[in-house]
């Protein structure tokens, strides 16, 4: 039998792998479109309606899924979702036109949303507070290495096959993923609802709760305009990187491993740095990630030289990321054990409205302003602006007591 040491190292390692994937998945598209949108004949609000389809079902299912994972555990729930979101993927190559791209891309949204829950519970379940901020890190730092590696991945099977067979690929890969989660996350506990049932606290009591947070709200305010930021950036980019400062596919894509592949090593270092100095406080680091995002993103968008932009772009992108993870570390750390699924799926259902907003909007600023990417960024630094300004106004917490009780 091994260890709870080493099967917790086991788990968070597998679902490391998986959230790689899954970002693969996720961003497929926003590489994908330029190609699609040649053969389908999109204008930018199209493409931008096909790429925030995903983003409406995983803001939707996020609530839903976060619920489950409480109620029924992190094993059923987390490898039933790596399937629906593979199958999603696998149905996004065999569309024939732009509805059923988007619809498939909203199944695939669908089952991604569970995983940023599901992921803090089985955290929860395996690791003391002391070190869930390093092993949230290390599964937060998969989203950049699923960028890096996803961006030769995907140009690469697209010049070598279709966008067609790299969805596929990916679909493949996610089921065979999928298995091997349910395989190796053998249950150790009853799921940490019912274990708390003796405890007389209804769903009512616990949700409301959740509700009546002044931290909740900010927390989701916070998130919400930082996946502006973010998803605002990932969707539009390589198009930019493309028509505008005419880099090639293969190009593109091997310059845009650098800014995730630093990113990797922020979500590490951010972990750290959370629960070593930032305990309790960690609405300081994000408003210094929001404060130095803004400034990057504004000089990247008036770089004339590409490696300068992408220099600035890899700073932003680093500390966007500290905004990230230090949004899910304060939901395991200030919100009941037996409701970080629930807490972490509420926060996280509106916030991903963002992203669900971003694409769309930045398409609806392009067609207005002939394509002006300037006026597009400086829309997303305003949006990281905000973010700062938000988290100013976080509620101390005092001592050790989660600010839930307090609420």
């Amino acid at each position: 039998m091994l260890s709870s040491i080493k099967r917790r190292h086991i788990i968070i390692g597998m679902l490391f792998v998986c959230w790689v994937v899954g970002f693969i998945d996720k961003t497929a598209i926003n590489i994908a479109i330029i190609p699609i949108s040649e053969e389908f004949g999109l204008s930018s609000d199209h493409q931008g309606m096909i790429i925030s389809a995903f983003f409406l079902t995983y803001s939707m299912t996020q609530l839903i899924g976060g619920y489950l994972v409480d109620r029924f555990g992190s094993r059923r729930v987390l490898s039933s979702a790596v399937a629906i979101w593979s199958l999603g993927t696998m149905a996004s190559g065999v569309v024939t036109n732009a509805i059923g791209l988007a619809a498939a891309r909203a199944a695939t949204g669908a089952g991604e949303a569970v995983f940023p829950a599901g992921g803090s519970v089985a955290i929860t379940e395996h690791f003391e507070k002391s070190q869930m901020a390093r092993a949230k890190s290390v599964l937060q730092s998969g989203a950049s290495v699923g960028f890096a590696v996803g961006s030769i991945v995907i140009t690469a099977l697209i010049a070598a096959h279709s966008w067609r067979m790299m969805f596929f690929v990916l679909g493949v890969v996610g089921l065979v993923l999928s298995a091997a989660l349910y395989i190796i996350m053998k249950p150790v506990s009853a799921p940490r609802v019912a274990k708390d049932a003796r405890q007389k606290v209804s769903e009512k009591k616990r949700v409301g709760a959740l509700l009546r947070n002044s931290l909740t709200w900010k927390v989701t305010a916070v998130y919400f305009f930082t996946n502006i930021v973010f998803w605002g950036l990932q969707s539009w980019l390589p198009s930019y990187w493309v028509k505008v400062k005419g880099m090639s596919m293969v190009e593109m894509g091997a310059y845009s491993m650098i800014p995730p592949a630093l990113g990797f090593v922020s979500f590490l270092t951010c972990g750290w740095l959370l629960d070593r100095f930032f305990h309790q406080k960690e609405k300081y680091l994000i408003c210094i990630g929001s404060a130095v995002s803004a400034v990057f993103i504004y000089l990247m968008a008036n770089a004339q030289s590409i490696p300068l932009a992408f220099a600035y772009l890899s700073v932003s992108n680093v500390f966007l990321n500290a905004i990230s993870i230090s949004v899910f570390v304060s939901i395991m750390k200030h919100f009941p054990q037996n409701s970080v699924g629930t807490a972490t799926g509420l926060i996280n259902s509106l916030a991903q409205l963002g992203s669900f907003i971003s694409p769309m909007l930045i398409g609806a600023v392009l067609s207005a302003t002939g394509q002006n990417y300037g006026i597009a960024f400086s829309v997303l630094v305003g949006c990281a602006v905000i973010v700062c300004a938000i988290a100013a106004t976080f509620p101390a917490i005092q001592g050790k007591k989660p600010v839930e009780q307090t609420a």
